[in-house]
C-alpha cells in the first residue's frame, strides 16, 4: 500500500530516450541529415551525442557509442505483440511522427536505410518501419487529414 507522502509521484513526462549505437559520427549523420534531428550537443571522445526534434516535441535522444560486440540484434515479433524481443528481455519500438510519410520513406530509402515494410495507408493513417544503422527498429507513422 502505498503512503500518502508517494500518492502524488506520477511520472509526468519523457526526457529522453537512449540508443547505443557502434558509429556515433555515422549514427548522428543519419538522425540529424536524414530524419531532420537537431543535434544538441556532442562529445565524440566520451562517446555520446544528444538529439532533440526541431519543433521541440517529445524527449531528447542520447546515442550512445559502444563497441558492435555488445550490441544484439533484435527481431520485431506481430501481430502477437508490439515487441522486439531479444534474448534478454523485450524492448519497445520507437515510433516516430511524420507529415509526409512517402517524402521520409524516399528520404530514408536513398540514405540506404534497411526498410523492413513499405508504406502502408489506412483510413487514418499510414506507416513504414525501418531500422537505422544499428538496427533500431522504427516505425514511422502519418496521421490521415491531420497535416
Amino acid at each position: 500500500m502505498q503512503s500518502k507522502k508517494t500518492n502524488d509521484a506520477d511520472v509526468i513526462g519523457y526526457c529522453c530516450m537512449r540508443f547505443p549505437v557502434t558509429d556515433l559520427k555515422r549514427s548522428v549523420d543519419f538522425y540529424c541529415n536524414v530524419l531532420g534531428f537537431e543535434l544538441i550537443s556532442a562529445d565524440y571522445q566520451f562517446g555520446e551525442a544528444h538529439l532533440a526534434l526541431k519543433n521541440g516535441n517529445g524527449p531528447g535522444i542520447f546515442l550512445m557509442e559502444t563497441k558492435p560486440e555488445d550490441v544484439t540484434q533484435l527481431k520485431f515479433v506481430f501481430p502477437r505483440s508490439f515487441f522486439v524481443t531479444s534474448s534478454t528481455g523485450h524492448v519497445t519500438m520507437v515510433e516516430l511522427l511524420t507529415n509526409d510519410l512517402l517524402a521520409l520513406h524516399e528520404r530514408i530509402k536513398q540514405a540506404g536505410a534497411d526498410i523492413d515494410k513499405e508504406p502502408v495507408f489506412t483510413n487514418d493513417f499510414g506507416y513504414f518501419t525501418f531500422y537505422d544503422p544499428d538496427g533500431h527498429y522504427i516505425r514511422a507513422v502519418e496521421e490521415r487529414g491531420v497535416y
